[in-house]
């Protein structure tokens, strides 16, 4: 059998699935209201001369990719799901320095409702900051047709909206839909982008054929990294566990072996997506700043996508946020005290303390 008809068999198998068929078609049609926000312009800005300057600029380019282009036409969508990853950033890291919130959290179902409530919140006052940051900084390089207090409610009443609005469409994708929603909804803007990126490449490469050969070489190297992701991303190590109370026979002294499945990238795209949003602060911030100083430039120059100083610091927030994120997402204490309590134990390691600790080294 080949690859086209072991795939065309595994779709033809997925589509007789009527639940799996259901949550399909839901999050398309998500996907579809997603992009459909991006098109529905903000009043009284104009969108020519910033997509203009949107590109010239590193950091309006970054903004403008997670917003599915939205930024530039500063549609309803125009903050995307920017204030939500934000609000999600700050609340994680109050839950793991307050022991309140860390003990709301681990009430159960009540308790994640509560914080996620949370979240909510401080996604709207967040959206609002950012959406009167947006308009001062629209009403300061002059492209806002009407300024005055009639714009700035107005507009930061309707990218709040969209933000809210985005917001839910995530949290529906992820109960009605496949997957995580606010990370489909970033990989759908992010990837709506890329016509247009090949549409100016193929360009590029009918008026020079020196070209081709570079752009075959990177498509062979895309390709590579992206089997090594899956590969990475689909692999897991089995830590072995001994249950001597399940099976048990008393004259072999052999019980029952299973194992735990740990995922070598136990935090997921998560850290890479809160440091992209990280990383946005420093690159607003300077472009904020008058334009005729000098520490503007080279502000501009240090955190530009290219400069060594902001891969080094990108790199440094992905690891952070990855040691942080797997320590949300997975609980060797929990996992520890489950073992503890069905009698099974880590071969060579003691129930108790040492093994939270070397769950602890396996999942970092």
């Amino acid at each position: 059998m080949t690859l086209m008809e072991k795939f065309s068999s595994r779709l033809s198998s997925i589509v007789k699935i009527p639940e799996l068929r259901e949550r399909i078609i839901f999050t398309l049609l998500m996907f579809l209201v997603a992009r459909v926000g991006t098109l529905i312009p903000a009043p009284g800005v104009d969108v020519d001369r910033l997509a203009s300057m949107a590109s010239k600029s590193d950091v309006l380019s970054y903004i403008n990719m997670f917003s599915g282009g939205a930024f530039t036409r500063i549609s309803i969508f125009s903050l995307g799901i920017i204030p939500y990853i934000n609000a999600s950033i700050v609340v994680s890291l109050l839950v793991s320095i307050i022991p309140q919130l860390e003990e709301i959290q681990k009430e159960g179902e009540s308790g994640r409702n509560r914080i996620t409530q949370w979240t909510r919140y401080l996604t709207i006052a967040l959206a609002i900051i950012q959406g009167a940051g947006v308009c001062l900084w629209l009403q300061s390089v002059g492209l806002v047709y009407n300024p005055g207090i009639s714009f700035f409610v107005r507009t930061i009443t309707t990218l709040t909206a969209g933000t809210v609005f985005l917001m839910w469409v995530g949290e529906q994708i992820s109960v009605k839909g496949i997957g995580n929603g606010v990370s489909l909804i970033i990989f759908l803007n992010v990837i709506s982008r890329a016509p247009s990126s090949v549409i100016q490449t193929v360009q590029k490469m009918q008026g020079d054929k020196f070209l081709i050969p570079l752009f075959v070489l990177v498509a062979f190297l895309a390709t590579i990294t992206i089997a090594g992701i899956v590969l990475f991303q689909l692999g897991q190590r089995k830590i072995p566990i001994h249950y001597v109370g399940k099976g048990f026979s008393s004259k072999s002294g052999i019980g029952e072996k299973s194992f735990i499945p740990l995922r070598l990238n136990t935090a997921g795209v998560m850290p890479v997506i809160f440091a992209s949003v990280f990383m946005l602060i420093p690159g607003v911030i300077v472009n904020a700043l008058p334009s005729d100083l000098q520490l503007k430039t080279t502000l501009s120059i240090i955190f530009g996508q290219n400069h060594p100083v902001y891969m080094i610091l990108y790199a440094l927030v992905i690891m952070f946020f990855s040691f942080f994120y797997t320590a949300l997402v997975f609980d060797p204490e929990k996992v520890a005290e489950n073992l503890r309590q069905s009698g099974g134990t880590i071969p060579g390691i003691r129930p108790g303390e040492e093994t939270v600790e070397y769950l602890e080294g396996v999942a970092s």
